[in-house]
């Protein structure tokens, strides 16, 4: 008797991200506690917190403190952006 396989039946795997090599794998997680070293650092001197306020900050909301853009920088509306266009146009065509 032939068994037939279904989607109900089948032994379901979990996805896993692409292997990588234990060499590789290190080489990552070196260079992720070298950025989180990095930025203990950028607190400590330009910030100058002490090693202990760096231990006890929430990291979740420092990274997202430290990703803050000033307002030039941020994303514009595209709207805007293209009427701003505009009129920059029609005083250089005058």
């Amino acid at each position: 008797m032939t068994k037939i396989l279904t989607w109900l039946t089948r032994k379901n795997s979990l996805r896993t991200k692409a292997k990588i090599s234990p060499p590789e794998r290190v080489y990552a997680l070196r260079n992720q506690l070298e950025d989180f070293r990095w930025s203990k650092k950028q607190a400590v001197v330009y910030f100058h917190w002490s090693l202990a306020d760096f231990d006890e900050a929430d990291y979740f909301e420092m990274l997202e403190m430290m990703s803050a853009k000033d307002k030039k920088d941020r994303i514009v509306d595209p709207g805007k952006m293209f009427e701003q266009y505009q009129q920059k146009q029609q005083e250089k065509g005058r």
